[in-house]
């Protein structure tokens, strides 16, 4: 039987609370170095409607939910070749007996990879495959949302050199990425010891690995036929290999140049070619300097600048790949099932997103963080942490939180910016384990059909362990 997570009425009464702060508080933006007030930007009622639609029309939040959609597409024709379930299954079959060693492989992976690359949502092509495999072992469902997407967060805590969390928040604070490399590495280290310790409690049981088929969106058909599962492997290996060659940020986090030279060199070669072109002028005609293969493939950026649109493509060709390959009647029949089981976790993370659009639309938690702030005439990495914390609900996406909060925290007298940086990350990712508009856990949790209760319930004192973990990495930074 399927259950309500209940994460649809908290996140709206998140929204209705967001309205009747834009009664109370004035919107505000910090820049240069001062807060500007923007007067009180109340939320009326047709205006409640018009930010949730707007929000859809968002392209970065559209992008990202297409993006979620297009994986959905894949996984469905994946399902449908009966050697993708056959796979999975003889991957469970031999780590017979290391299952264990499986579930932290995957969590480490999937955790440095998250700290190192910081690919976003990127990594979640890989995540259909992954949880098949460790609810297929025995693996209850929770212990499967923190191995998986609880190890992005933990990566987000201890991020090391990520464009988006440790890139953006350094640009924000005017320090190096660098800075503070160490205490980033504390972060990270000390958070996965205390989710190997969570992860290295739980248990298997056949009843779980017998319910693996109903609780799993993408386990797939089972289907004897005379096909190989070679096509599938050298399909992942191809995806894992584009990921890492086009998504990673080759200019900003490694200083690595070379897929933009040869991108100019591929896009700018311009062979001499004749021309005939009809115009309302009449036919004109001879030859010209023609930038080939930029004006057969349009404008795609280089290998390390590929996002969500560029990921959206290669997945839908894939699908297409494999619906030849195994000589499926209808791929697009196949592609829309896998979209209809997709649809409801990628609309959970728009709504999350809708919490972004209302608080970045009306701007009065600057003014809320200033109050808070203001409790202290120093900086404190307590109360700087529970701004830092509210924030994170209400903008839910680390780049929204360096952006609008952490230049105001940097400007408190006696602040050290990289303790303030190491703060931005680490509460941040600790809040979105708890954060009922947290993404990674609205999306796992409709994912699997977990309710939002269950999940703190049994994950409360992982949670605690984590921010105590960053409090204390936090307080000996300053006072070193």
């Amino acid at each position: 039987m399927k259950k309500k997570t209940g994460l649809f009425k908290i996140i709206m009464f998140i929204l209705l609370g967001m309205v009747v702060a834009s009664w109370f508080f004035s919107a505000s933006y910090y820049y240069n170095d001062q807060l500007m007030d923007m007067q009180m930007k109340n939320i009326g009622f047709f205006d409640y409607f018009s930010l949730i639609f707007g929000a859809f029309e968002f392209e970065y939040f559209l992008q990202t939910f297409i993006f979620l959609i297009c994986i959905g597409a894949f996984y469905g024709v994946l399902n449908k070749t009966g050697k993708y379930r056959a796979w999975i299954e003889r991957i469970v079959n031999n780590c017979g007996g290391r299952e264990f060693a499986v579930l932290i492989l995957s969590a480490f992976i999937i955790a440095v990879v998250t700290a190192v690359f910081e690919y976003g949502y990127i990594l979640f092509i890989f995540v259909p495959f992954i949880i098949s495999i460790l609810l297929a072992m025995g693996y209850d469902k929770i212990t499967t949302i923190v191995a998986v997407f609880g190890s992005m967060l933990v990566g987000t805590i201890g991020n090391l050199m990520g464009s988006n969390t440790v890139g953006v928040t350094a640009s924000m604070l005017k320090i190096g990425q660098t800075d503070g490399f160490y205490y980033k590495l504390a972060l990270f280290i000390v958070s996965f010891i205390a989710e190997m310790i969570y992860l290295s409690r739980a248990k298997r049981s056949k009843a779980d690995a017998k319910k693996a088929e109903e609780d799993d969106l993408y386990l797939g058909e089972k289907n004897s036929n005379k096909y190989s599962t070679t096509g599938i492997i050298i399909t992942f290996v191809l995806l894992a290999l584009i990921v890492v060659l086009a998504c990673t940020n080759w200019t900003d986090t490694f200083k690595v140049e070379f897929f933009t030279n040869l991108h100019n060199k591929i896009m700018g070669w311009s062979p001499k070619l004749p021309y005939l072109h009809f115009t309302i002028d009449g036919v004109l005609h001879g030859t010209e300097k023609v930038a080939i293969i930029s004006k057969l493939f349009g404008t795609i950026g280089e290998f390390g600048t590929w996002f969500y649109s560029e990921m959206s493509v290669v997945l839908l060709v894939f699908a297409l790949i494999l619906g030849k390959i195994y000589k499926l009647e209808n791929t697009f029949e196949a592609m829309a099932e896998g979209v209809k089981k997709m649809f409801k976790p990628a609309l959970m993370i728009m709504l999350c997103f809708t919490v972004i659009y209302f608080a970045g639309m009306n701007m009065f938690f600057p003014t809320i963080a200033k109050l808070i702030l203001g409790i202290s005439s120093k900086f404190s990495v307590i109360i700087s942490s529970i701004v830092v914390a509210i924030g994170s609900v209400l903008h839910v996406d680390v780049l929204y939180v360096a952006n609008y909060i952490t230049p105001q925290i940097g400007a408190i007298d006696g602040a050290n910016k990289v303790v303030v940086a190491l703060l931005t990350q680490s509460i941040y990712g600790c809040t979105m384990f708890v954060a009922p508009t947290s993404m990674f856990i609205a999306f796992a949790l409709t994912y699997l059909n977990v309710t939002y209760k269950e999940w703190i319930k049994r994950t409360w004192k992982l949670s605690l362990s984590l921010f105590g973990i960053s409090l204390i990495v936090l307080l000996v930074a300053k006072f070193i």
